[in-house]
């Protein structure tokens, strides 16, 4: 079909799901365009990409606008050249043009490159970027967001998510099963606790109990459920240690560990309630913290790092030489490109890891991580479970799924 020559790029100011402004990007040829838009988040990693210069979504499309013709006349096609540009326009860390700018370049460019060759996106950048590393497409299981607290609530509970994961024989079905669960989570609170509750900026049930009460209670349901439907739904959690961690301990709202007393907590809960996966355990720096956990549950639970990597090459390797995870999380406005997001999955697939592509708190109805998860070979896909904004990352999965079962 031809024609992916960048010949004008748009951007414009949009709401996030918290009505917070982030900004959408169309990247356009004389036929074609691509259009992405771009999530922002509540709680990040100190080493990530700044989203705006200053905070402000106003200036970093300001001052795009002023750089943005190094981009025209580049072919949409090489990524590589693309993203290079946008490192030499965005200043360090993106600090000239923000990170969600660069983000929403990059990845409506490869839309438009995919359009000018008549393919999906997943199958564009699968078939360009990771086939040739042994990475094989593979649909992932849905990781979605039961019960929350730290910063994305206003609770007792420290851990950030107490996430669930339905293992059926569809995606379709692993989505409407954790919502499911969700549902009963909700019905149970309030008809049986009689516990006031609200969920938080992902749509997560909110309680007034302590944290391994509300891990306990989501066993529970989560079997309770799994058995209604005849399968099993796992349990994970992203404790974002990060944010509880103080003066060299963990500060729970009833307890108070040393790092090696964390490890140990940690550990042994993730045995006791059989967890899929563990993310950010400790906090962002402590790659030995965290490599000794690896050690010890690696071999039945994902350890997933999050904060500790912020999508950067560079901390991912330091990662794989402290043998720090055995999972990366996937975030591309973490470290700004669609290029150093390929390096990383590249690097944790020739490594032995699993990659888990996952949303933001401050959401759009965009599907393009969708398209990465299945590209990727993610074993998950980490969204929440209800509202517009996540639900729209399950059905465009439900779609590819039907697409590569009629190939």
């Amino acid at each position: 079909m031809g024609d992916s020559t960048i010949k004008d790029i748009k951007t414009r100011k949009i709401l996030d799901s918290r009505c917070g402004f982030t900004v959408e990007v169309t990247v356009s040829s004389e036929r074609f365009s691509g259009t992405a838009m771009v999530a922002n988040s509540t709680s990040t990693g100190s080493h990530e990409v700044f989203a705006f210069p200053g905070g402000d979504a106003d200036n970093g499309i300001a001052n795009f606008e002023t750089v943005k013709n190094e981009l025209i006349g580049v072919d949409a096609r090489n990524q590589s050249d693309i993203d290079s540009i946008l490192h030499k326009i965005g200043g360090e860390r993106f600090g000239f043009i923000g990170g969600n700018v660069s983000t929403g370049v990059s990845v409506a460019s490869a839309k438009l490159a995919a359009k000018s060759e008549g393919i999906e996106l997943y199958e564009y950048l699968f078939s360009n970027y990771t086939k040739n590393v042994g990475i094989k497409k593979r649909i992932p299981r849905p990781l979605g967001n039961l019960m929350g607290g730290g910063v994305h609530s206003n609770n007792r509970m420290s851990i950030q998510e107490i996430l669930i994961s339905a293992d059926s024989d569809s995606f379709m079905n692993n989505a409407y099963i954790n919502g499911q669960a969700h549902k009963s989570l909700g019905e149970y609170l309030s008809k049986v606790l009689r516990i006031s509750t609200g969920v938080n900026i992902e749509g997560a049930w909110v309680t007034g109990l302590k944290d391994r009460e509300n891990l306990e209670l989501a066993s529970k349901i989560c079997r309770e459920v799994g058995e209604k439907f005849g399968i099993r739904i796992d349990l994970g959690a992203d404790f974002a240690a990060s944010e509880f961690y103080k003066d060299g301990f963990y500060v729970y709202a009833d307890a108070r560990f040393s790092s090696s007393e964390h490890v140990e907590f940690v550990s042994k809960l993730s045995a006791d309630l059989g967890m899929v996966c563990v993310e950010d355990p400790m906090h962002e720096d402590d790659f030995q913290g965290f490599a000794e956990i690896t050690k010890r549950i690696g071999s039945m639970s994902l350890v997933v790092g999050d904060d500790i990597y912020t999508t950067n090459p560079d901390r991912v390797r330091e990662g794989i030489n402290n043998k720090s995870t055995n999972a990366v999380l996937i975030k591309v406005n973490q470290i700004g490109t669609l290029s150093d997001t390929i390096k990383v999955v590249k690097s944790a697939h020739e490594n032995g890891m699993e990659t888990v592509v996952s949303h933001r708190s401050r959401e759009t109805v965009d599907s393009f991580i969708a398209h990465l998860a299945v590209a990727f070979g993610s074993k998950f896909i980490k969204t929440g479970i209800v509202g517009g904004e996540r639900v729209s990352k399950l059905n465009e999965i439900s779609r590819i799924e039907l697409l590569e079962n009629a190939v």
